[in-house]
């Protein structure tokens, strides 16, 4: 097809960046190790380069001392093109030659996935809209991107971020995302009660959507409030952070992060359903010599669950920058994928308020039968 620029779900380009991933432990040996060594190499010189160009996201101004990275960037150069060459190019040619970017939104965008395209070289940005703002609110620039963020709003709008009493935020502060301009929609169809919930009387939108502001004015989103954890000690946590550290492991494909059982009844901890990547679990078992009749049986093994429980520790944690009330106390494995039309929406971002109904027993099991652990 040779596209010039590709729209999509976050989950299409994750499924991009996992196909990647596999492939390259498929081949083994020396092709791993180089790949391995070189994506570390283009991250952490695109890291350097992001703080000497003030390609960050900044909550206060950074001062002079980013200049020190210089030296550090300049000495990993040429083995960032050598990586480039050697590994990176056969990646990008897989866009064809006429690539100008990749545009994600619909949902967040694992960061991961995100700082692997920004480091081999494949423009990725992310957008952030609603139908309510017809649609885009605002989209990183290409030509001038910020890691992290979805932009500064449209030059048609205004967006500010407000605590609970309706007060404007400074950068770097969590609030409600409010939007006003010409794009936002005059109300729902004869509905004037949802739109007086959602529209104040001078015009302000609220998306739903909690996020921050930079000090330059690009957007961070934090997660839906109507998908906030609350906790019965009145912790309020943002499911979609723990979820996305969580992926970064080779054996998780998808995970949501609860809080209540099916009586929909806030805990006292966090629990999870996780998604094992089959592959990957297989390979493991296979070079640990664990055997079992069907992956269903697999996923039981007393290996296979302290697998589990070992990489959701190291990867949810306070070193992570996780506090302790947002650690996973108990998850179970589910032997098939999520499904669009059952726990996933069509853009396939997870129906939260279905979890409950369709794993009624997995939260009963993880929040009643037993001491916490």
């Amino acid at each position: 097809v040779n596209p010039q620029v590709i729209p999509a779900v976050p989950r299409v380009v994750e499924a991009v960046y996992d196909g990647v991933l596999r492939t390259v432990r498929k081949k083994g040996g020396i092709a791993q190790v180089l790949f391995n060594f070189f994506t570390k190499v283009a991250i952490t010189s695109a890291r350097f380069q992001r703080k000497i160009l003030r390609k960050d996201p900044e909550f206060k101004n950074p001062g002079i001392g980013r200049f020190l990275l210089i030296f550090p960037w300049i000495l990993l150069a040429p083995l960032k093109a050598l990586g480039g060459v050697l590994v990176f190019k056969t990646v990008r040619q897989k866009f064809g030659n006429s690539l100008h970017c990749i545009v994600s939104g619909g949902g967040a965008l694992p960061p991961q996935v995100d700082e692997f395209f920004w480091a081999i070289g494949i423009p990725l940005v992310e957008g952030y809209g609603l139908t309510e703002t017809a649609p885009v609110v605002s989209v990183r620039p290409v030509p001038k991107p910020v890691f992290g963020t979805i932009g500064a709003p449209l030059n048609v709008l205004e967006v500010k971020i407000v605590d609970e009493e309706g007060k404007t935020l400074p950068p770097g502060k969590i609030g409600s995302v409010l939007v006003k301009g010409p794009t936002v929609m005059k109300g729902y169809y004869k509905r004037e009660d949802l739109t007086a919930e959602v529209i104040s009387s001078d015009g302000w939108f609220d998306t739903g959507d909690l996020g921050t502001k930079t000090l330059r004015g690009e957007l961070i989103l934090r997660g839906r409030k109507k998908d906030t954890i609350v906790l019965r000690g009145g912790e309020n946590i943002d499911p979609v952070a723990i979820e996305m550290a969580m992926i970064k492991s080779t054996y998780i494909t998808q995970a949501v992060v609860c809080g209540q059982d099916e009586e929909r009844l806030d805990q006292k901890y966090l629990v999870a359903l996780i998604v094992p990547s089959k592959e990957d679990v297989q390979g493991y078992a296979k070079k640990k010599g664990i055997s079992a009749a069907s992956f269903e049986e697999l996923l039981k093994t007393q290996e296979i669950q302290q697998l589990f429980k070992d990489e959701i520790s190291e990867l949810v944690n306070a070193k992570n920058g996780f506090k302790l009330f947002e650690r996973i106390n108990d998850f179970r494995l589910l032997e098939n994928p999520f499904e669009v039309g059952k726990e996933l929406s069509i853009k396939q971002e997870v129906r939260r308020f279905k979890i409950p109904e369709f794993y009624a027993k997995e939260l009963h099991e993880m929040y009643h039968s037993g001491e916490e652990k």
